[in-house]
């Protein structure tokens, strides 16, 4: 089944008139499964690059760890990551063009509604899902608030934050590790009722980034058709069923704080 979703990812090039003859491929980040993941992007690359006049290709790896290679190999023309401001990436060049729309993004650390866990210190010693090392609100964030308040956990890694989530709701681990708003989504999905235990300060959500090589016009005519996407009515159906507010302006700069907690992560 992975297999052939990944093959579905992998062979959808979508775009309109224009479209150039060798399709931009769009990476996304492996937050949820590469059905769910073809599900809420394909519509939306398909809408950008009918506007944009260009066709892009989504594509994603396996595992976060295979997706952050290609795009450290620079496979990616576009992507919509921030493990791009991990200090391995830095010398790649991807820019920021866009981001994520809505409220800011926060790093949870949730338990089940009844759980006795109230603070991070009760999480000492307990079983603690999170999607991957590589993960910054449901990783190097948290991890970051469990280091400073010297409390260590038997981490268990999940792939994805629908995984995560599942190990919490199935009582496997003692508490997991999520974007806030992913934690939102499920519960409503599954009807799971979880409480946090840690909330993170805000961060910029997830950025859609251009690699160098790609032309200036055409990154331009990507980005516009990203932006104006909330104020087209054609698009509204596509950003309901993604669940999104649409994409804001952005730029590196908005991610320093970002980078900072990479490089404390590291450390």
């Amino acid at each position: 089944m992975l297999a052939g979703a990944l093959a579905v990812l992998m062979g959808t090039a979508v775009g309109a008139g224009r479209a150039e003859e060798r399709p931009l491929v769009f990476g996304v980040l492996n937050q949820q499964s590469p059905a769910l993941t073809a599900e809420r992007w394909n519509p939306i690359l398909h809408y950008v690059g009918a506007a944009a006049g260009v066709a892009l290709q989504l594509r994603m790896g396996r595992t976060v760890q295979e997706t952050d290679a290609m795009m450290g190999r620079g496979e990616f023309d576009f992507a919509f990551t921030n493990h791009n401001f991990q200090p391995e990436f830095a010398g790649v060049g991807y820019r920021v063009i866009a981001r994520w729309g809505g409220e800011p993004m926060r790093g949870v650390i949730a338990v089940p509604r009844e759980s006795p866990l109230r603070r991070l210190e009760d999480l000492r010693g307990k079983r603690v899902a999170f999607p991957s090392r590589d993960a910054f609100a449901a990783y190097a964030v948290p991890m970051l608030a469990l280091r400073q308040a010297g409390v260590s956990v038997e981490e268990v890694l999940a792939a994805n934050q629908d995984g995560v989530l599942a190990q919490l709701k199935a009582r496997r681990v003692d508490a997991a590790a999520v974007n806030a708003r992913f934690l939102a989504r499920y519960a409503e999905r599954e009807g799971f009722k979880a409480r946090d235990v840690f909330v993170s300060d805000a961060y910029p959500d997830l950025a859609v980034i251009v690699h160098p090589r790609v032309p200036a016009a055409t990154a331009e005519r990507v980005r516009r058709a990203f932006l104006t996407m909330k104020e087209d009515a054609a698009a509204a159906e596509i950003l309901q069923r993604a669940q999104s507010n649409g994409f804001e302006p952005a730029t590196d700069r908005d991610y320093d704080g970002v980078r900072r907690v990479y490089r404390l992560i590291a450390q």
